[in-house]
């Protein structure tokens, strides 16, 4: 359930931790941002790319730069329910940092109640996806994140994460191994990847080892809001509608993907400003 006076108490948390390691991490991965001031000072639908499998590093930027500003709606993300069933074994207060289970219905009255959300409607597909197709935008014909905030009313804020996939070597998803072994059916896990990380070489599965990221340098690019006014709630159950929205979606990140990804040497990054 999501209960509007904890969740602002909560933030107070994020923001503390926010204060404290955001330097931590932006030296680690030499974080650079572009298109802060793109972030509305209203609720806003945030839909972002992540790579890295569990490192996923352009969410932890974004979402510790984001609770770092100032006169913005407190921010929620959805996230899958494995990871919070994986947090509640380690005891780790996730509810503190405003963290909501991917429900449109918790999500929806995230929104309504004037907070902001944001979502990677990629899941465990984009951010195990191959090395080589790492510079790639795919939701993989997930559209419930455009039926959201057409049904909220709120705009899309398009966030694009470069770097992330660098921070480890993905040989495969390992999305058949999912399929076969019921994790997709059952779990809704779509990916069993097979990857190098250091130090220790290579890994099967989503089960955290003792391993760090590469220190990939990070780059956020935050684009202007994709205006939802002239779509009505109920245009959120015409499919024609949502292939369009999620075309222009992606379309826009991706070219903000080309862009960044010029010049760029993996890990190291670019050797030049955008």
């Amino acid at each position: 359930m999501f209960d509007k006076k904890t969740a602002d108490g909560n933030f107070i948390l994020a923001r503390k931790t926010a204060k404290l390691l955001l330097p931590l991490f932006e030296s680690y991965y030499r974080a650079k941002y572009f298109g802060l001031e793109n972030i509305p000072d209203t609720p806003v639908l945030g839909v972002g790319n992540h790579l890295g499998v569990y490192f996923m590093p352009e969410t932890y930027l974004w979402m510790g730069k984001y609770h770092t500003l100032k006169n913005k709606p407190s921010m929620n993300i959805l996230v899958h329910n494995a990871l919070l069933k994986a947090a509640s074994i380690v005891k780790l207060p996730v509810e503190g940092f405003g963290v909501l289970d991917a429900n449109p219905e918790l999500a929806a009255t995230a929104l309504k109640s004037g907070n902001s959300v944001t979502v990677y409607p990629g899941g465990d597909r984009e951010n195990s996806k191959p090395f080589k197709e790492r510079n790639t935008i795919d939701f993989f014909e997930h559209y419930g994140y455009i039926q959201l905030a057409l049904r909220a009313g709120v705009p899309i804020l398009p966030i694009v994460g470069i770097g992330g996939g660098e921070t480890l070597f993905v040989l495969s998803s390992g999305e058949k191994f999912a399929e076969i072994s019921g994790l997709k059916k059952y779990l809704k896990i779509h990916t069993w990847p097979v990857y190098w990380s250091f130090p220790f070489g290579w890994h099967i599965g989503h089960f955290p080892f003792l391993s760090l990221p590469l220190p990939s340098q990070i780059t956020i690019s935050v684009l202007p809001p994709y205006s939802t006014e002239k779509y009505s709630p109920e245009d959120a159950d015409n499919r024609d509608t949502l292939l369009k929205i999620n075309s222009e979606i992606t379309t826009l990140m991706q070219n903000e993907m080309d862009k960044l990804i010029k010049g760029r040497i993996p890990v190291i990054g670019k050797l030049e400003e955008k």
